[in-house]
């Protein structure tokens, strides 16, 4: 097993140029497509057993970058004063638990710089869940609104409200650029972290399998956050391991909440060479480990993005053999501190925001008793930076 601590450095290719794609691992506006549960594709040549040297270089040295412990948080400017107490934030995510484990790091963040966090958890399945609520924050004063996992098209009239009404929005693993007063959106925390988390677990197939690994990519592609990942999953496959295969299978929004690992299962029959899963969320191989064991497929290692505490633990106890982990409540402080930065006049420093550092633990790795991660004192370098301390 290749295990590793990973983190994204400042300036590295991993780091950069990876699209606008990101995680919190929440999910986000729903589109008007849909994906069917069956849909199955695949890309490369297949698992020949002849391996790729240069590609477990290539991928080694690609991962080399995140081998270090993380002791520092993502950005290291001070503000140029302390914010001005008493602002309002909206923090709008969907009801899902995943993204309700970044509530209290959010009011507590902004309540170290004096302000009130307000959450609004809404429905995932309804499109104009995310709209509906930011004309509400606005109609009840917000200063600030922040969307998790959120697409510029998908906020549509809600992002309208905010414009005219002058509040500031800001995207968390969102989708879209930031452009300031042009189109409302003043960042967009994250931005990167889903894509090079799910490329850095395909590394992490090709030095495992050396060079030789047949994978299969679960994703949910209905969320504007996933949409583009089946791509630019094969097309780092086809261009980086020769020796290497990988199918795809889409599961629609619809169907998560029902049983997700049957169909797995079966596309796993229909190709034998498959010995790895990557599922750009968790939800997506709930019960698969279980289910795998039963078709007699427990040589099958499953690697996830963003796993949530109860996955993490899942994780350590060798049902999933590796993760990519973000921060736990870091991600929710970035978010506010870029915030912060635009309230004082700031630039809101897009590319430090943008990137997050990572982790990835593995069975072996995962340190005992514990379930997530965050940069040594990160809450006291904010607060230093904020001028709050």
């Amino acid at each position: 097993m290749f295990a590793l601590f990973t983190r994204i450095r400042r300036g590295t290719p991993g780091a950069r140029g990876l699209g606008a794609v990101s995680l919190g691992l929440a999910v986000c506006v729903l589109t008007a497509c849909s994906s069917s549960s069956s849909d199955v594709t695949s890309t490369g040549s297949g698992s020949s057993g002849t391996g790729d040297a240069a590609a477990v270089a290539a991928a080694q040295r690609r991962l080399e970058p995140y081998l270090n412990p993380v002791d520092k948080i993502e950005v290291s400017t001070p503000l140029t004063r302390k914010p001005d107490a008493g602002k309002s934030v909206y923090y709008i995510h969907y009801n899902l638990p995943i993204a309700a484990e970044l509530d209290a790091p959010f009011v507590e963040a902004t309540k170290a710089l004096g302000w009130k966090g307000t959450v609004l958890a809404v429905d995932a399945s309804d499109p104009q869940s995310v709209p509906n609520a930011m004309i509400r924050a606005v109609s009840q004063g917000a200063n600030y609104i922040a969307v998790n996992s959120g697409s510029i098209p998908g906020m549509g009239p809600g992002l309208e409200a905010a414009k005219k009404a002058g509040v500031p929005v800001f995207l968390a693993a969102g989708v879209g650029e930031p452009g300031g007063a042009t189109n409302g959106v003043y960042g967009n925390t994250q931005a990167n972290t889903t894509q090079v988390a799910n490329l850095r677990l395909l590394d992490k197939m090709i030095v495992d399998s050396k060079g030789s690994g047949s994978a299969l990519f679960v994703n949910a592609p209905d969320y504007p956050l996933l949409t583009p990942l089946d791509a630019q999953m094969k097309k780092f496959v086809a261009d980086n391991c020769s020796g290497c295969s990988l199918a795809t299978r889409d599961i629609s929004a619809a169907d998560l909440g029902g049983d997700v690992a049957s169909g797995t299962v079966a596309a796993i029959r229909q190709n034998p060479k498959i010995k790895y899963v990557v599922a750009s969320f968790d939800a997506l191989v709930s019960g698969l480990p279980e289910a795998l064991k039963a078709a007699g497929l427990a040589d099958v290692q499953i690697f996830i993005c963003t796993p949530t505490s109860a996955s993490v633990q899942i994780i350590a106890k060798g049902g999933y053999a590796a993760g990519v982990l973000p921060p736990d409540e870091d991600r929710t402080w970035l978010l506010i501190d870029q915030i912060a930065r635009q309230s004082v006049g700031m630039d809101v420093d897009q590319k430090s925001h943008g990137d997050m550092y990572m982790r990835l633990w593995t069975t072996n790795s995962v340190p005992k008793g514990v379930t997530g991660w965050d940069p040594t004192n990160f809450k006291e370098q904010y607060e230093a930076l904020w001028q709050v301390s």
